[in-house]
């Protein structure tokens, strides 16, 4: 696989003061002998990403995970995800790029509020299928970015990316309806897992915190993840570790240093544990990466 490349949003030569970027899918290939980034190598980016698949068929690797996408899809990838393109050029499309500074200075609070669920990647929620509205967005999208971008550009194309923004989130919304009480409660859940995991993966720790019982979140997060409590906690520690592991070199980086950085104070338990939910030991998994 090689090293993964950390991506600023900067240096993949996108001017920084707009904070957003539309391009061609096939114009990606003008990447590919790039001695920054070759896009069809894994990267880690800092920014956010919606790819629109409008021709053909590609499957786009997130966070080790292959989405097979047709055409009318739309795939979203999080700040801090690790993501790599199909190297196959049958495919076309557009993606939308843009920095957590973009979304914050044009997009209201209110806006913002609604659609932060979009990037809970641990929900899986990152595919979605035949997006009815993505010849329109694309074409508001392409009229005004073929035009100087002066301030006034800026904020319209921010406004028209809030919308898609939107209308996606309805789409999630429209077959995907939690309590919101019980919405708000899973994101203090899912809060607590990412700052507290290396202290603690049991249920029954997460429920005290939340002041719940071990039965209501075990419920909560099976109606919103489909997922046991236990499930969600080991999935977010695993895809954790495959991460350390993906931009780590083992000769210098020793497994002991990884397993602790996941919450293990033993090595072997973190074998164990990673062995039975991915099937592999970590040196597996890493050479299957290279």
């Amino acid at each position: 696989m090689g090293k993964i490349v950390d991506l600023q949003f900067e240096s993949v030569g996108f001017r920084k003061e707009f904070g957003f970027q539309l391009l061609k899918l096939e114009d990606v290939y003008r990447y590919k002998s790039s001695a920054i980034h070759n896009p069809f190598r894994p990267s880690r980016i800092h920014f956010f990403t919606v790819i629109f698949l409008t021709e053909g068929e590609m499957v786009h690797e997130v966070d080790f995970h292959a989405y097979k996408m047709t055409e009318g899809d739309c795939l979203v990838i999080g700040k801090g995800q690790i993501h790599k393109f199909d190297p196959s050029p049958t495919y076309k499309g557009y993606g939308l790029i843009f920095t957590e500074e973009f979304m914050l200075r044009h997009i209201s609070p209110s806006a913002l509020s609604k659609i932060s669920f979009l990037y809970n990647y641990h929900l899986n929620l990152l595919l979605f299928k035949d997006f009815s509205d993505r010849d329109v967005l694309i074409r508001a999208l392409t009229n005004e970015f073929s035009l100087d971008l002066g301030s006034a550009k800026v904020d319209i194309i921010a406004s028209i990316l809030t919308v898609f923004l939107l209308k996606v989130q309805f789409q999630i919304s429209h077959g995907f309806k939690p309590h919101r009480a019980n919405s708000g409660k899973f994101l203090q859940f899912q809060k607590l897992v990412a700052t507290k995991y290396m202290e603690t993966r049991k249920a029954s720790d997460y429920a005290i915190m939340l002041n719940m019982t071990y039965k209501q979140l075990n419920e909560l997060c099976k109606e919103l993840t489909k997922k046991t409590t236990k499930e969600y906690i080991d999935n977010y520690v695993v895809l954790e570790a495959k991460r350390l592991l993906a931009i780590s070199n083992m000769s210098k980086v020793p497994i002991k240093k990884i397993a602790y950085e996941c919450g293990f104070s033993e090595t072997t338990n973190f074998l164990k544990f990673f062995k039975k939910i991915m099937g592999v030991t970590p040196a597996q998994f890493k050479a299957m990466r290279e």
